[in-house]
């Protein structure tokens, strides 16, 4: 009997089942179900099938349906499914009512936002954190135990030791104390983990209580309150008979501990692969079958490996298993897997190219090669580690007119039929509010209503001008008055039509906002069956109308209400997917996102070390040292520094063992031609090949066909954009009325789209993910200004001028206790250098050639000898590349010339360990003061300058070109292509 038959017929005890890749465990699965109902030894609605995702659930359901055409069928749920039956049905018993709501991740980062004001990167961290740690069965208590152990001391107390020791850091350059950095940088280090895991452990006990007082339960509770009632009401288990568990190497701790209360009765078979487990970073536990072997006392007779490959050919499958048993200490306790008909196959395919662009065109000749033969398009898939790396071959694919689909989806928020119904509300809710704002609404509606370029400008600068306007707001000048600017008479006709559709629209605003959506989408013909592409536009529709529906029934919400839930949304970049019809074409997809599918060719792409395997560092909040898999290990070591290397190798083993068995999943994708290609070099980094291709001995092995290509054929796309480019006025003209500045040099240089929005179409800027950074920057800035006109010569009269001022209205929402560390620092820097000459916010006007430039500089100090020092605070984190810095300190130094000799520049970076300060020699040579590491020269600079602006001059002629797929510009992939 073979391995396959005897895991089926095996009804009484522990069984697993490891499944190689292709091996048929679907199959098995269902087949197991049929013998189980045919034996008739279980009752159909006892027997228990659970899985991962709701798509694995209802496939099983369906072919189990087929199978035994009964009408008594097993429950087939997925892990959180069942378990939130359990809880609906004995939940009352540990105080969970039956109407509980299921909190999804999305939903739980809304929640930490709207009631604890958590900015966007923690609150998506934090709900990330929180689900891992749940998952692995770690608790805030135990969070907490670990954390006073650490350190007991008060989160306001190690705040203020943090704050004095990150002081001394950031001025220790004054005092010529270097001896000193490395042993207070190690203090900061450890005392900004400990603050980060005890605000974290805050949040975690705050979100803990208002789930609780709300009647939520998310998606880890829902498998630990089953896990409570299994525990304390043992008898609820033997409601089930026979336990059935897919993909197991997916589960998490939790999981693990929840079968087998749940299988009371040994009776359980769990089906997977180890060479599979792919999700680790989801909280995937490493430790499930040892766990499960000890639990269920499994004997070698209840184990079967599958190893006949109803998919692969030998040659794919050998150097998959050459590939993977790399993972395992004991090779030979990774089982090689055959084809079922013993073909061999031809050899997988190496490719080395020369760089990116040459991957792209060699993988456009693989795929047409493969047409040519009768390959079907679908029967193809390349393979990417990101999204992001593929898109330039989705360019030169749109070029080379070769269909394709990408599994990555579309916001649905920034499809065109959702984007015009938001502003379509957006702009209601301003008017009926009587809100000012809301200028973005406008500009989107008369940018994308077909306006020629000129009535588009003269819109835009109406509303740059009157977005602040008070009584009547600009919504309500708008809507009177929006058909009688100087536009064109085509101009207005089309302004007509967007001021009828809001006007037909107001006598709706009162009405449910599901209802209020419903009637845009009519007015505006959104679901006209003459839609060209009407099914897939209806799903985009339907699905949005859902979103406003689930909200509506959840919180009642108004048409305000609904719009702050998106802006919510948006401030946490949480994204619903857009609903797409399956099209034909080459597939184009994450590794990832692989999984469980099957093609003829498979193409996998960046087979470069740093690329895939990729490089990640773990700064997770849950400390290893309560990690179910380094409790132990970790409790018997004192020593912090041997602590920090087994947590290190540990990681960093896990890390590259995850990484190869989603290379491995790749490599067991393909059925008949397994290709992988590596270039030398990326953009402009150069690359080894990945460490992937050594372990499957690329150039030796003989099951491999390795080929270089190192010929220069790409030859770039004309790649035609959403908008077509015409001149837009001429140079000559432009010359008279443009005025450039650093920063407009620096947003033409990393996007000519966005530079041609900005300043020519007058696009509103939205509020940037780092909003707060920036009012606190404004805030400090103020500060400084003011106390340095008023020649304040002690800290405390500046903080007491930062107190006064956050008492105003424009100030109120500042939060002291991050302005005072950084207004500390700039004074201490700053108290010996600034004196009653000393200049504040300095416009400084520049000519070269024939171009005019301007721009601000935060102080001048003047000395006895009229020499200069230039000083610009930043009080973000982020660090300035290095060409824009030079931009920036060689525009003030070449335009302050008339007020004295420019001989320093500094960048005074108020959160970094000190400032950079540039020292300026007669021949206009900029040199770093501290290291001499870094410098520039004033000549270099002020071409640049000049060339920049040429560029800019030229693309008013030529047009403004979009940035290039590879660099991945978020805002010319949102606006252009």
């Amino acid at each position: 009997m073979n391995h396959q038959k005897s895991a089926i017929q095996k009804i009484i005890g522990p069984c697993v089942i490891l499944a190689g890749a292709g091996t048929g465990k679907t199959y098995t699965i269902v087949e197991k179900i049929k013998y189980l109902l045919e034996k008739g030894t279980h009752h159909p609605e006892k027997i228990v099938c659970l899985t991962f995702s709701n798509e694995a659930a209802n496939s099983l359901t369906e072919r189990v349906i087929k199978k035994t055409n009964s009408e008594r069928q097993p429950i087939i749920k997925t892990f959180h499914s069942f378990s939130s039956d359990v809880i609906r049905k004995y939940g009352h018993r540990i105080g969970i009512p039956e109407k509980f709501h299921i909190l999804l991740p999305d939903d739980a980062k809304i929640l930490l936002h709207k009631n604890f004001q958590i900015s966007s990167y923690p609150c998506n961290r934090y709900v990330g954190e929180i689900g891992i740690a749940k998952d692995l069965g770690i608790s805030p208590d135990d969070l907490e135990e670990y954390l006073s152990k650490a350190n007991p001391e008060p989160l306001e107390n190690l705040e203020k030791l943090y704050e004095t020791l990150n002081f001394k850091f950031q001025t220790l350059y004054l005092k010529d104390k270097n001896k000193e950095k490395f042993q207070l940088k190690n203090q900061i280090e450890k005392l900004e983990n400990l603050i980060k895991m005890k605000k974290f452990l805050n949040t975690w006990k705050a979100y803990e209580k208002l789930k609780a007082r709300k009647g939520y339960q998310d998606y880890s509770d829902l498998t630990k309150n089953a896990l409570i009632l299994l525990n304390k009401y043992p008898e609820i288990a033997k409601e089930f008979e026979y336990v059935i568990v897919d993909e197991f190497q997916d589960t998490n701790k939790l999981q693990c501990d929840l079968l087998e209360k749940l299988a009371h009765n040994n009776n359980i078979t769990v089906v997977g692969d180890l060479n599979q487990s792919i999700y680790r970073f989801r909280g995937a536990y490493k430790d499930n079958l040892d766990q499960f072997r000890r639990f269920f006392n499994v004997k070698k007779e209840d184990i079967f490996p599958l190893d006949k490959s109803y998919r692969s050919t030998d040659k794919i499958l050998e150097v998959a298993h050459t590939l993977v048993k790399n993972n395992y200490k004991n090779e030979e306790d990774c089982f090689p897997v055959y084809s079922h008909d013993n073909n061999p196959g031809k050899n997988p395919e190496v490719i080395e190219l020369i760089n990116g662009n040459e991957e792209v065109r060699k993988i456009v000749e693989i795929l047409k090669s493969e047409l040519i033969l009768g390959v079907p398009e679908e029967e193809i898939c390349i393979m990417f580690r990101t999204h992001q790396q593929a898109n330039l071959l989705k360019k030169q694919l749109e070029y080379e007119g070769i269909p394709f689909t990408a599994i990555t989806k579309k916001s649905l928020f920034k499809t065109i039929p959702i984007k015009k119904t938001i502003d379509y509300m957006v702009i209601l809710n301003h008017i009926k509010n009587r809100l000012k704002g809301g200028e973005q609404a406008w500009w989107d509606l008369a940018f994308n209503s077909g306006l020629s370029k000129e009535d588009s400008i003269v819109i835009a600068r109406y509303l740059k001008e009157n977005k602040n306007s008070e009584e009547p707001v600009l919504s309500i000048r708008l809507l009177n008055n929006l058909d009688k600017l100087n536009i064109s008479e085509e101009g207005k006709i089309k302004t007509h039509l967007i001021l009828k559709t809001i006007k037909s629209l107001l006598p709706e605003i009162e009405k449910p906002i599901p209802e209020i959506i419903l009637k845009i989408y009519e007015i505006l013909g959104l679901n006209s069956p003459e839609n060209s592409n009407f099914k897939e536009q209806t799903l985009i529709l339907q699905r949005f109308h859902s979103v406003a529906q689930e909200h509506y029934e959840i919180e009642q919400s108004t048409l305000s209400d609904f719009i702050h839930h998106l802006e919510i949304m948006k401030t946490l970049n949480i994204e619903i997917e857009s609903p797409e019809i399956e099209k034909k074409g080459v597939r184009i997809m994450t590794n990832h996102a692989t999984k469980g599918l099957e093609y003829n060719t498979i193409i996998v792409s960046n087979l470069a070390q740093k690329r895939f395997p990729m490089e990640s560092l773990n700064n997770s909040l849950i400390p290893s040292e309560i990690t179910p898999e380094l409790k132990e290990i970790l409790s018997e070591i004192h020593d912090e520094y041997q602590k920090k290397e087994i947590i290190k190798k540990h990681q960093q083993e896990n890390q590259i063992a995850e990484e190869r068995r989603l290379c491995y999943v790749a490599f067991t994708r393909a059925k008949r031609n397994l290709i992988l290609t590596f270039a030398r070099q990326y953009g402009n980094k150069k690359f080894l090949p990945s460490q992937f291709l050594n372990e499957i001995n690329y150039k030796q092995n003989p099951n491999i066909t390795f080929t270089q290509d190192l010929s220069e054929k790409y030859q770039k796309p004309e790649i035609k954009t959403a908008e077509e480019i015409n001149k837009e006025t001429s140079s000559e003209e432009m010359l008279k009325n443009i005025v450039f500045s650093p920063s407009a040099l620096q947003i033409f240089d990393q996007c000519q789209k966005k530079y041609q929005y900005k300043y020519l179409y007058h696009m509103p800027e939205s509020e940037p993910i780092s909003w707060d950074a920036i009012k606190l920057g404004s805030f400090t800035h103020t500060v400084f200004e003011r106390g340095i006109r008023a020649n304040y010569r002690t800290e405390k009269e500046f903080l007491d001028l930062a107190r006064i001022f956050q008492m105003q209205d424009d100030w109120n929402f500042i939060d002291l206790n991050e302005a005072i560390p950084i207004i500390r620092v700039f004074f201490e820097r700053n108290k010996d250098k600034y004196n009653q000459k000393s200049k504040t916010e300095i416009k400084l006007k520049l000519k070269l050639e024939n171009f005019n430039f301007i721009g601000y500089a935060d102080r001048i100090d003047i000395n006895d000898k009229n020499e200069l020092e230039i000083i610009d605070y930043k009080t973000g984190s982020t660090t300035i590349p290095p060409k824009y810095r030079n931009w920036q300190l060689g525009f003030y130094a070449l335009a302050s010339k008339s007020m004295g000799i420019p001989k320093r520049l500094t960048l005074d970076m108020l959160k970094k360990e000190k400032p950079l300060e540039f020292l300026l020699d007669e021949k206009g040579n900029a040199t770093e003061m501290h290291s001499g590491r870094m410098s520039f020269s004033l000549e270099e600079v002020k071409q640049e300058l000049i060339d920049t602006a040429k560029q800019i001059i030229s693309a008013y002629e030529t047009g403004f070109k979009p940035c290039s797929p590879e660099k991945n510009c978020s805002f010319c992939n949102e606006w252009v292509w």
